[in-house]
């Protein structure tokens, strides 16, 4: 074994580290994931809400009735917010550690749940969104950080898909929650918002609790305190091969300055970089957040009822908890790519097939037929399934474990403040496509699922069983990558794995 530079390799392989999959670090984990809860519950809530108003300012043909460009700027400023709190956790998150930002989270969702909850006007309102807003940018730039960077490597991709998984359960619990308060007239309301607070406490209180990540106490040039976390989280005392990967990417960053931000766009971070912001670019033209957010629209466009709406909406999101949980089972099994370029090849064919049926079964002033309309339910099922088990957790997944240390905050808050621009962009203008190009926007998805798996074989590396700290030598190894990499002659000359 030999070490020098960048990462520590063995006969020109990765390392094994010592260690276990311990309860400490699965229930870490776990409750670094309840951020993700928030997510869904907000997207949930927010289907319901909309759906409702939508039928009150519903006119024209059916592609068009919806089209409301008010409703739309509301829902969508969430995602604005996000964005911009996203950057403002980067240096947060990397100076005060990655428990400080879930903290800053949980307190501002609490915050905002409790001023929408209470809201007596609009000015509440949107207040309440705002605040919410921010703590998801601190949220979901933090949590799947933290999952990466405490999980054993090769659990990553499992403990990582536990943010999507809580992402889908909290969907689905404020679906049902909404079913069960619309008949609670007039505060129904305000009990579906309010009990968005049970996870904010969870996560204020596991922001409290928590230990930081060794890599990010070490980086903070707190050396015992890391050392001491890792044997904990590992089980056992012997963890100095794992402890030496993070010193040396620690002592990396230290000697390439503290500018993370600066450092993010150039050298060894800046292959990482452009795969995550392409990656969460293509996530979001995927059609996911459209087919999701406005799925009870959609389904009364179709000719559903809003009871019959409501309860497909219900089953999409209970579907998705399903397909995360395939999709958890096989992560660190067949590879990040095997399952990307499936979930695509699944939501292009789905795409192409409601196209068709919409424009041969749905006219201006004619709804689908029964049969048509449970046959495009079917592949709009099929749709997300694909994208569940796929694209929904690698985007989280990805982005948390491609980067080197000293920029790996920077970065993953770069990717997904890019992720919410794009949500924002596709959200606000959804009704309006719909209303333009009608079944056609669905082969402007397609199109884009289309290009993606070519995108995903040729660019993104494999990650599976590659050590956080050793992610370095994957980028050197790629066909196309490795020619943007500083030079390290002690790294470039190891030979492949056989």
């Amino acid at each position: 074994m030999a070490s020098q530079g960048d990462v520590v390799v063995a006969n020109g392989e990765f390392k094994q580290y010592e260690g276990h999959t311990t309860v400490y670090v699965v229930l870490a984990c776990f409750l670094a994931s309840f951020s993700g809860l928030m997510f869904g519950y907000d997207v949930g809530i927010t289907d319901d809400y909309f759906s409702q108003l939508t039928h009150m300012f519903g006119k024209g043909n059916l592609y068009c009735q919806y089209n409301n460009q008010q409703l739309q700027a509301y829902i969508s400023s969430l995602y604005l917010v996000g964005f911009a709190s996203t950057l403002v956790a980067a240096p947060i998150t990397r100076l005060y550690g990655r428990k400080t930002s879930i903290l800053i989270a949980g307190i501002s969702f609490l915050i905002g749940v409790v001023l929408k909850t209470s809201a007596q006007n609009l000015a509440m309102l949107v207040l309440g969104r705002v605040l919410y807003g921010w703590g998801l940018g601190f949220s979901n730039q933090a949590a799947p950080l933290y999952i990466s960077e405490v999980a054993p490597f090769k659990w990553r991709g499992r403990l990582t898909y536990l943010f999507q998984l809580s992402l889908s359960i909290g969907a689905f619990c404020a679906t049902m929650i909404n079913y069960g308060t619309s008949r609670l007239v007039p505060n129904g309301w305000r009990i579906s918002l309010g009990l968005a607070g049970i996870p904010a406490i969870i996560i204020t209180i596991s922001g409290i609790i928590l230990s930081d990540t060794p890599n990010n106490l070490v980086h903070r040039g707190k050396q015992e305190a890391g050392r001491k976390v890792l044997e904990k989280m590992r089980g056992i005392t012997n963890v100095d091969i794992e402890f030496e990967d993070i010193l040396i990417a620690s002592n990396q960053r230290s000697a390439r300055g503290s500018n993370s931000f600066k450092n993010v766009w150039k050298g060894k971070s800046r292959p990482p970089l452009i795969v995550s912001c392409i990656f969460q670019i293509f996530n979001q033209f995927t059609g996911i957040n459209d087919l999701t957010l406005y799925s009870p629209v959609l389904f009364s466009t179709l000719g559903f009822k809003s009871g019959g709406a409501l309860f497909t909406a219900t089953v999409l999101t209970g579907l998705s908890i399903f397909s995360v949980l395939v999709g958890l089972s096989l992560i660190d099994k067949v590879g990040r790519k095997a399952l990307l370029i499936e979930g695509n090849v699944q939501m292009f064919l789905s795409t192409v097939a409601i196209a068709i049926i919409l424009r041969y079964g749905l006219q201006d002033e004619v709804r689908l037929s029964h049969s048509l309309a449970i046959i495009l339910v079917v592949f709009i099922c099929l749709f997300v399934m694909g994208w569940a088990w796929s694209w929904g957790p690698c985007e989280w997944l990805i982005p948390s474990e491609i980067f080197p240390l000293e920029t790996r905050s920077a970065g993953l808050s770069i990717g997904v403040s890019v992720n919410f621009l794009f949500c924002f962009v596709i959200i606000e203008s959804f009704l309006t496509m719909l209303c333009s190009l009608k079944w056609g926007l669905f082969l402007f998805f397609a199109v884009w699922n289309f290009f993606m798996p070519f995108f995903v074989f040729l660019y993104v590396p494999e990650t599976k069983g590659v050590p956080i700290e050793e992610m370095e030598l994957v980028w050197r190894r790629h066909w196309f990558w490795k020619r943007f990499m500083p030079v390290d002659n002690y790294i470039d000359n190891f030979p492949e794995k056989p």
